[in-house]
């Protein structure tokens, strides 16, 4: 099974650290955060990836090159600008089309989760998409409870919100490419849970969830970046490689 990496966006959160360098590739404890996130990919043995880019293109591309530096085969799909998640899925669809099933993982994003057991899920659940979902989100802002009379009889800070949230991970199904097709994603933008999903679901194809308690981080903003960044090294790691198996005892997909 083939990894499809979305790393083609700007990092707007980001700035002024992505103005000169694309948020896949900021530093994180002595290496990109591209490649933690391959790292625990590998861990679950999967070894063929395409890295969707755009902006500032070259720096992942002359850094990462083929794969072979770390055992693995790297593909590249390319354009010149981002087009949103369906849109590079489109646009990398000739690498794909041909892999029947294929996962999309966010090149932003830290995430625990238990990759043999989600394509083990697909895969038994069947369906067009699966997607990735934990019940671990800490909302950012405090929750009031009011009554009728307006007031406040309960306050939650910062509670978690007890919803199964979406850390961006999906497994596809090549089938899904005539739908993405229809928004034109040649000339728009197209995502994946705002445009293509609503689609499957009103036209009856089945898109399953994947409900997990499972750490992740998004590092799409600088608070959450400096965070991890300041970290010691020691703990740092067991975020941005914790959770998967040794390479030598992973399972190959």
């Amino acid at each position: 099974m083939k990894a499809l990496i979305l790393a083609a966006g700007k990092g707007t959160r980001l700035r002024p650290v992505t103005d000169y360098i694309p948020k896949p590739m900021v530093p994180l404890h002595g290496k990109p955060l591209l490649e933690w996130v391959i790292l625990q990919l590998c861990s679950y043995g999967i070894t063929e990836y395409v890295i969707a880019v755009s902006y500032l293109a070259e720096q992942i591309e002359n850094y990462f090159g083929d794969g072979s530096r770390w055992g693995i085969r790297i593909e590249y799909g390319r354009g010149a600008s981002p087009a949103g998640k369906a849109g590079e899925v489109w646009r990398c669809r000739g690498l794909l089309k041909d892999e029947g099933r294929f996962l999309v993982i966010p090149g932003d994003t830290i995430c625990h989760l238990d990759y043999r057991a989600f394509m083990d899920f697909h895969d038994r659940q069947g369906g067009m998409a699966s997607v990735a979902l934990s019940t671990r989100y800490r909302l950012e802002v405090g929750l009031a409870e009011v009554d009728h009379n307006g007031r406040i009889t309960a306050f939650l800070e910062k509670t978690n919100l007890n919803r199964p949230v979406s850390t961006g991970s999906y497994l596809l199904e090549a089938a899904i490419f005539p739908y993405i097709e229809r928004f034109n994603p040649a000339r728009n933008e197209v995502d994946l849970p705002g445009d293509v999903f609503p689609v499957l679901l009103r036209e009856g194809k089945t898109i399953n969830g994947f409900v997990h308690d499972y750490d992740w981080w998004d590092i799409g903003k600088l608070n959450d970046y400096d965070a991890l960044a300041q970290m010691p090294p020691q703990q740092a790691r067991l975020i941005l490689y914790g959770g998967g198996k040794p390479v030598a005892d992973a399972p190959v997909f």
